[in-house]
């Protein structure tokens, strides 16, 4: 593990603290490319929405007055297939944070037609980014631009450590955006709401939640004995222990992950969202297509058929460790024994097989 000076760890904290207050999309964006120059020296950071097959680049900038040039997004998009992040992460789905001299030497990139158009005019040489989601249409990164010096490990470092955070953040942002654009004021006939969202005190009592909320935890918690102003005992211990990471001070807090269920074909995503005193849970379900009695005729055990659940819906190791509450190396394991029962040497062919068998099973 990386070992970060003082400094940088107190400074990480206090970024993390402040990262997970309810702000909508836009919002968080103007905070996140305002705080992390912060933690990482960058003459330019920005918000980057790119695809190389499409040719297409979007971005927002920090500072505001960073340098520019005219048809600037227009002319990254155009180029966009040279980019060496880009290129590698829509090709591995690898999403940890890379530098373009990870790929590339410098002197190789400034023979690019992508360098001598875009980066040159900007007098921006040095590169780093982190892919913070994968869509069918693009990648969505975090990216970081100096003019005079290269960025290290350290600032790598820093980077993967705050990604799994972003990426939650960005997550949680969405969902409350889909709410404020559907509201002028959010406290304002919250309970018109055809939403799922609820509010709860310090003794998870729930101080007022929307029908739906009463609806989905009555459907994944059917226990009569339940007071119906309390949490379920369950959701109650998953809230207690999130919190509690939230206020360790010995080590980096783990990022705010979703508890997830699953139940047949169903999904419920519940996200804890934290604004001073307050505290909210927004929860959302929806249909995966995917089941556990579809995938049966696999022959795999009730965990190595959850697992392969995700890892066909695109989870990455980290990710399907923090949802079931085991670590990467464990899922990693699993997958090895699912391979070999299966007859496929990678996860592409076990989602292959998957779709398959789903096809099949309708």
């Amino acid at each position: 593990m990386h070992r970060f000076r003082r400094q940088t760890v107190k400074q990480m904290f206090a970024f993390l603290h402040d990262l997970y207050a309810i702000r909508s999309w836009d919002e968080l964006t103007t905070h996140v490319l305002n705080s992390l120059p912060t933690l990482i020296p960058t003459d330019i950071c920005s918000y980057n929405d790119m695809s190389s097959r499409r040719r297409y680049a979007a971005y927002r900038g920090w500072p505001d007055n960073h340098p520019s040039i005219p048809q600037a997004a227009e002319i990254l998009g155009r180029y966009a297939h040279q980019h060496p992040l880009l290129t590698h992460v829509e090709r591995t789905k690898d999403l940890t944070s890379h530098k373009i001299t990870d790929f590339l030497a410098q002197r190789q990139f400034r023979t690019t037609a992508l360098y001598n158009e875009y980066y040159r005019p900007l007098q921006l040489p040095y590169n780093m980014g982190t892919a913070i989601a994968l869509t069918k249409d693009s990648t969505v990164a975090i990216g970081f631009n100096r003019v005079k010096r290269d960025f290290t490990d350290d600032d790598l470092a820093v980077l993967d450590v705050l990604r799994p955070h972003l990426v939650q953040a960005y997550g949680n942002a969405e969902r409350i955006t889909v709410l404020q654009e559907q509201l002028s004021t959010f406290h304002r006939a919250i309970e018109e709401l055809d939403h799922a969202v609820l509010s709860f005190t310090s003794q998870a009592r729930i101080q007022w939640a929307t029908p739906r909320a009463y609806q989905q935890l009555t459907e994944y918690w059917p226990d009569p004995r339940r007071r119906s102003d309390c949490l379920p005992a369950p959701l109650r211990e998953w809230v207690r222990h999130t919190l509690s990471n939230i206020d360790r001070c010995g080590e980096m807090s783990a990022p705010l992950t979703p508890l997830v269920l699953i139940r047949e074909d169903r999904t419920l995503t519940i996200r804890l969202v934290l604004d001073g005193s307050k505290r909210l849970l927004l929860l959302d379900e929806h249909r995966t297509g995917l089941s556990p009695a579809i995938l049966k005729p696999l022959g795999l055990s009730p965990r190595e058929t959850e697992i392969l659940i995700w890892v066909a819906q695109g989870k990455t190791n980290p990710e399907i460790g923090a949802i079931l509450n085991i670590s990467p190396r464990t899922v990693h394991k699993h997958l090895g024994r699912i391979y070999m029962q299966l007859g496929v040497e990678n996860r592409h062919a076990a989602m292959a097989l998957v779709m398959e068998t789903v096809q099949r099973g309708r």
